[in-house]
């Protein structure tokens, strides 16, 4: 069941019982739920008649309500929307609980504080006074049991916190150091390495994931959608109803179901009948099963999109659907023998029914369930929506992940789009077997996101912007850069790399800022 957390709110609002308003709200809006009669919401909600009849009621007063108010207003004006107006309004989720500890266990996962090695170095290097983070200090303790040492002495560990100390200073990047020259090389040349490979997706068929070269190119052209956009969709701990969510592998297949983008193509199927000008619907009961449907339901969704008057074989369980172009109610079918409907309509409306989205969220292909640590289920999908997913009741926001970066860009804001930027390039380079410090991985991520949005790392992004116009021409299309420098009177001053390199003279950086002197001795 995916329920609606906008529509069960205003529900709950009219003082309706949660659990009617949460069966009422499965895969509805407010505008599909308002509309329905007495009759039907008995039948959802399981319910006598009277009480159907008094939440229809209360639906039907707060719809009156709304309208009297704008009937009351004594002018009326009537302005042009602009085009920002125009567009559809964001839906705010409430903010979720954040707690500390829960989020220090997850940051922590991977830390174990019991290890004896792993105590010993940071009593040491309380002694040093040299501040390691818990990730170092497991890196280190992994690197001495790699060497076959279960346990050390005191006195040993304090020579791996100094050799520490002396690695992290040596490590560091010195003022002036062409930092961004020593990334290049160090990213460019692994991924030389890098294959043309792909990944297939765990437990779906036919999907390959894009990985390696091709995925890297991705990440740095900054592509608003990726070849292969994946979601990993983790829910919470326990549903409205307060039982467990997360371990219950037919709660979570439920939720992937409705998750799942569901055209009409997919569960029927759409013949012409040319000669007697209507379509056919053959409705495949087994499809309907796994996408959590039912006959009637597909033919009140269908309704409800075309405005047009459907046939069925019959009211409760239909399984052939009837459907004539032009026939908006039952009496128009009296009319079609001298007004029948043309051949270009029959066809338009075969193009529209296929494209029909009856369920689920757009651009979410498929949605399996996967097994993860601790007996818990989540989601992992082909397509990515992250906003509208994270609508959904029961999703737990914190952790659901994309791949598609600019997609956590619009919904997260541009810090979480550098991090995800870092993850993803981690991930692929581990994945093709390089092992790539990560602050070269955090320099290209400050890089894309430096100037408040994701920019690419090419002429329409990072190098296009430079400001320098010998840089901006070295890169791509010299002679446009060049001339609209000299019309405008653009002045280079000559203090990154490129840009001395073209000119031939020293660069002001690394053992080039810094000038010597020779100074003899008058005597």
């Amino acid at each position: 069941m995916v329920v609606k957390s906008a529509t069960k709110k205003k529900l709950m609002d009219l003082q309706i019982d949660e659990e009617y308003a949460h069966k009422l709200a499965d895969d509805r809006k407010w505008d599909d739920v308002k509309v329905l009669t007495a009759g039907q919401i008995a039948q959802i909600c399981g319910i006598d008649s009277g009480t159907a009849q008094r939440i229809h009621d209360l639906m039907a007063a707060s719809s009156k309500s709304s309208r009297a108010a704008a009937a009351s207003t004594e002018k009326t004006v009537v302005r042009r929307k602009s085009a920002a107006s125009r567009r559809r309004r964001k839906s705010m989720m409430p903010l979720q609980t954040y707690d500390p500890e829960t989020k220090m266990v997850q940051v922590m996962k991977d830390i174990d504080h019991d290890d004896e090695i792993y105590a010993q170095l940071a009593t040491a290097c309380e002694g040093e006074g040299l501040v390691l983070t818990p990730r170092m200090l497991t890196d280190l303790t992994e690197g001495i049991r790699s060497r076959g040492d279960s346990k050390i002495t005191p006195a040993k560990a304090r020579k791996v916190i100094q050799s520490a100390r002396s690695s992290l200073k040596r490590s560091k990047a010195d003022p002036h150091e062409a930092v961004g020259i020593t990334t290049a090389q160090s990213i460019g040349e692994p991924g030389t390495q890098m294959t043309m490979r792909t990944f297939h997706y765990a437990g779906v068929a036919t999907v390959n994931v894009t990985q390696g070269l091709p995925r890297i190119i991705e990440i740095v052209d900054a592509r608003k959608v990726p070849n292969t956009p994946t979601m990993r969709i983790f829910l919470e701990e326990l549903n409205s109803k307060g039982k467990p969510l997360r371990t219950n592998e037919k709660l979570v297949r439920g939720i992937a179901a409705g998750l799942e983008a569901t055209k009409t193509s997919d569960i029927a199927n759409i013949d012409v009948e040319v000669a007697q000008r209507y379509l056919s619907l053959k409705l495949h009961n087994a499809n309907m099963r796994l996408k959590n449907m039912t006959g009637a339901e597909v033919r009140d969704k269908l309704q409800r999109a075309l405005r047009l008057f459907i046939q069925a074989d019959s009211d409760d369980k239909p399984k052939e659907l009837k459907i004539i172009p032009g026939v908006t109610k039952e009496d128009d079918l009296e009319t079609l023998a001298t007004d029948p409907p043309t051949y270009t309509d029959l066809l338009q409306l075969e193009d529209k029914i296929k494209k029909l989205q009856l369920k689920g969220i757009r651009g979410i292909e498929r949605a399996n369930v996967q097994a993860g640590e601790n007996g818990e289920y989540y989601i992992s999908t082909i397509g990515s929506n992250l906003a509208k997913v994270s609508e959904f009741a029961g999703i737990d926001r914190a952790r659901t992940y994309t791949n598609n970066i600019n997609e956590i860009h619009s919904y997260l804001g541009i810090e979480a789009a550098r991090q995800a930027i870092i993850n993803e390039m981690s991930d692929t380079l581990e994945g093709a077997g390089l092992d790539v410090d990560v602050r070269h991985l955090l320099m290209v991520s400050d890089v894309m996101t430096s100037e408040g949005e994701v920019r690419a790392i090419g002429r329409h992004g990072v190098s296009g912007t430079k400001h320098s116009i010998l840089a901006r021409s070295a890169f791509e299309v010299t002679v446009t850069h060049l001339l609209r420098a000299g019309i405008i009177g653009e002045r280079d001053e000559l203090r990154g790399v490129t840009e001395n390199i073209v000119v031939g003279q020293p660069i002001a950086l690394g053992t080039g800022s810094v000038d010597l002197f020779y100074i003899p001795d008058e005597a």
